[in-house]
């Protein structure tokens, strides 16, 4: 019997870290841990109760890292996945991801 492949169809190469960031769904306040980031979205475990549903709008602050925005594409344990916005095209925002992993330093990434 031959084993399936497992492939990725993400759309960029995801990067695990363990950094706290802040931010705002809509009007409503959050802190919580950034658990993944790639050039196209990111996943945050949320700390305490928030509620949130797919597609409302998250500002999200990165310590080291600045700001982005997005919107909620799923739900995750403990938190949400969401996509950044797509007003800058594609290289950029790789670049900027390669810069936020650097301000991180290498003590944040974990996996």
């Amino acid at each position: 019997m031959v084993a399936e492949q497992q492939t990725d169809h993400r759309a960029a190469e995801r990067y695990f870290v363990n950094a706290p960031v802040a931010g705002s769904i809509g009007a409503m306040p959050f802190s919580g841990q950034l658990k993944d980031i790639s050039a196209t979205g990111a996943a945050v475990i949320v700390a305490g109760d928030v509620g949130f549903e797919n597609d409302q709008f998250v500002n999200l602050h990165m310590q080291g890292m600045g700001d982005r925005s997005g919107y909620i594409r799923r739900r995750i344990p403990d938190g949400f996945a969401f996509q950044f916005e797509t007003d800058e095209n594609e290289e950029v925002r790789k670049r900027e991801v390669q810069e936020m992993l650097r301000a991180l330093g290498p003590g944040a990434l974990r996996g």
